[in-house]
């Protein structure tokens, strides 16, 4: 904002209206496109994931999915909705649609309100009951059947463990990890044998994922290198100006003021500079590589599911926060053991 001020401020006068007749112009030309690919992918999964009236790209799907979720924070797009919308309620279309659906609009996010509120709720008594459960069944399933191996038991509770972790502070991990669970739970031949023999099932499904991309772990190290990279030079970076800081503080300053207010930068900072720069742009591929390998693993269900919950989290959320939840009681706890 403050850089796009300074390039207004030397544009002649009557520029700037012209300016900002297209900024406003491309805003709403981007708020409609996304609008439209919204439509686009929900009639796509619609007849093709669900009704299978023809072939869908889960690699389509999931881009077009983060383009539209990073596009719905940014503030100048919600302000350009907001236009669009009050200027469709003026118009003659708007006035005589308006009071119709309004009403299936109200009733509508009524019994969506109520659904979210109460499997919200479910879902959290579920979640951190459940997952100690799951530990004990799986750790009876190693101790009875030779199929389940001890490090497949190790490996199963790791992961039960980052899961519950991860849940307790995000809802939609807390609904995706039982969705998921339910869903094979159900689709499993022994119905009653599932929570014994599924460390067994999940270190096979690893194996799979790890043994069919090979490649695709490279840029994930070289990615988890380049974040390691940045955040030592962003601590490093915090480090010396509390030290400078301080010593500026302690000694007195026998520059002129005049030359205090010129900026110093030192070679070592243009270098940490550029270096912070560099791996910025390195990660910016790899992490498109790595999200495109993820993508290949996806279920479609899985993925439209996870949207359709991170809209409601976005929308109700907050309404929900204040109601007695056990993951707000493992939250509290949690931060207490990571605190001592």
């Amino acid at each position: 904002m403050y850089v796009q001020q300074c390039i207004c401020s030397y544009l002649p006068g009557w520029l700037q209206p012209v300016i900002q007749s297209l900024r406003c112009g491309f805003f709403v030309l981007v708020v409609v496109s996304a609008w439209c690919l919204l439509g686009i992918i929900f009639f796509d999964y619609l007849l093709g994931n669900i009704l299978g009236l023809f072939s869908t790209s889960i690699y389509s799907q999931a881009w077009v999915i983060l383009l539209l979720a990073a596009l719905s924070f940014s503030s100048a797009l919600k302000a350009a909705q907001l236009k669009i919308k009050q200027w469709f309620s003026t118009t003659k279309m708007g006035v005589y649609i308006a009071e119709p659906l309004g009403k299936y609009q109200a009733i509508a996010a009524r019994g969506l309100h109520y659904l979210y509120t109460n499997l919200y709720l479910l879902a959290d008594v579920v979640f951190c009951i459940g997952a100690p459960l799951l530990i004990v069944a799986a750790s009876a399933g190693w101790w009875l059947l030779d199929e389940v191996s001890y490090l497949a038991l190790l490996g199963y509770c790791c992961m039960i463990s980052v899961i519950v972790f991860s849940g307790l502070y995000s809802n939609l991990v807390r609904l995706l990890s039982l969705g998921y669970f339910f869903g094979y739970w159900l689709v499993s031949d022994d119905l009653l044998l599932y929570p014994f023999f599924a460390p067994a099932l999940v270190q096979k499904n690893i194996t799979i994922m790890i043994s069919g991309s090979a490649a695709s772990w490279l840029p994930i190290i070289g990615l988890g290198l380049i974040v390691y990279l940045w955040a030592r030079r962003r601590a490093s970076r915090g480090l010396e100006r509390q030290v400078s800081s301080s010593e500026q503080n302690s000694s007195t300053s026998v520059v002129p003021k005049f030359l205090e207010a010129i900026p110093k930068a030192s070679s070592r900072e243009l270098f940490g500079s550029g270096l912070s720069l560099f791996c910025l742009v390195m990660a910016v591929p790899l992490a498109v590589l790595v999200l495109n390998n993820i993508i290949t693993y996806l279920n479609p269900h899985v993925l439209f599911a996870g949207f359709a919950i991170w809209i409601l989290d976005r929308h109700w959320q907050t309404d929900v926060a204040s109601e007695p939840a056990l993951s707000s009681d493992f939250r509290y706890f949690t931060n207490l053991i990571l605190k001592h």
